[in-house]
């Protein structure tokens, strides 16, 4: 089933930076929230619709939403943003923008890698602008449709839209009371910042081995409890999951639209470090090149009886990073659709949302 999320208020999501009493005064910001914090949403939610923490703690659930040491038997595709109804993705790290053209974004150039080329840089293709023109990195989103002629590498410039046409970020300052004396507490200043989105802008996510979430509902989501409310929708990525692909010599890329939690850091775990060759799900492939965004640390919050733990930090590959793959064997289009169009590919907590990639052409 697919849902599609509206907020009640404002939302916070931070990073898994430290905010302690006495340490540190300024949340950091995360936008859009990681794929884990709606899983933990749902998962929550479930549990005081069905019954208590306690009953959860005792395993009465464990079938369907796991225990504090199981995982749930549940998954979901997203979150990923929505505007009028229609997806809104995170602009692709091989597309710049054109210093003095703040409108338009650009491909960059998949070609050899230049024999001049004087670098650590490990693959045999690059990734590049052959143009005179200044570039800079673009931050932004692209439609449904600009989004779609990237992938079918039916365009060769895009409009993008702004985060300030989508969402508004808002302070928030505060201080801890006492709870007996409604005085406040000393070194409890703090700040954080808030998301409010634009009218008409939400959420989507696809849900799968669930049957009791029903039609509609109020999450709470984030820091803070918010609330959000979320209702059952059709499948908005129809479009996009229908494409024909005709994939050029073999290649195809992925296109990541949540983060990816990869065993060996930036390199999916599938993928063999010396010869960049590997396997997934029957097809055998080479990665050429990619261009990824920094690292980022992704933490949580595990449950137990106690209360619960900080989870370990691990860093993952951020969503809108790109990688190039050339087909080894005789796998087809269709084949490599299968397996990688819509598809969470994450090493690690796939069912959590984490890796969710989309097929693209390469152009050459």
């Amino acid at each position: 089933m697919f849902i599609k999320i509206k907020p009640i208020d404002t939302l916070f999501f931070r990073t898994a930076r430290p905010f302690s009493k006495g340490e540190d005064t300024w949340a950091d910001l995360v936008f859009p929230p990681y794929p884990s914090t709606l899983y933990g949403a749902i998962r929550s939610y479930l549990i005081f619709k069905n019954g208590t923490l306690k009953d959860f703690y005792n395993g009465k659930f464990k079938d369907i939403l796991g225990t504090p040491e199981e995982k749930a038997k549940f998954s979901i595709k997203g979150p990923l943003l929505i505007s009028e109804e229609k997806p809104i993705f995170k602009v692709p790290n091989d597309l710049i923008k054109v210093k003095g053209n703040d409108k338009k974004l650009y491909p960059l150039q998949f070609c050899k890698k230049p024999f001049l080329m004087v670098s650590n840089y490990n693959f045999d293709n690059a990734i590049v602008w052959k143009e005179k023109e200044v570039i800079d990195d673009a931050e932004g989103w692209l439609s449904s449709l600009y989004f779609k002629n990237y992938l079918t590498g039916k365009s060769k410039e895009f409009y993008y839209g702004k985060n300030d046409d989508y969402f508004q970020r808002e302070e928030k300052i505060g201080i801890t009371r006492d709870k007996v004396s409604k005085t406040s507490k000393d070194e409890c200043l703090y700040r954080m910042s808030m998301i409010r989105l634009k009218k008409n802008v939400g959420f989507v996510a696809e849900i799968e081995n669930i049957n009791n979430l029903g039609k509609n509902g109020v999450l709470q989501l984030g820091g803070e409890s918010k609330a959000v409310a979320f209702e059952e929708c059709d499948d908005i990525f129809k479009d996009l999951k229908d494409i024909e692909f005709k994939f050029n010599e073999n290649l195809f890329k992925i296109y990541l639209a949540t983060p990816a939690i990869f065993k060996k850091g930036w390199l999916p775990g599938w993928i063999e470090e010396s010869s960049l060759k590997g396997n997934y799900n029957g097809i055998e492939v080479k990665l050429l090149a990619c261009a990824i965004g920094k690292p980022i640390p992704i933490g949580g919050w595990k449950l137990n009886a106690g209360g619960g733990k900080p989870k370990p930090l691990k860093k993952a590959v951020p969503s809108g990073s790109i990688y190039y793959f050339k087909v080894l064997n005789d796998a087809d289009a269709n084949k490599i659709k299968d397996v990688f169009h819509f598809k969470n590919i994450s090493d690690i907590n796939p069912e959590e949302g984490f890796g969710l990639s989309i097929v693209g052409v390469v152009m050459i």
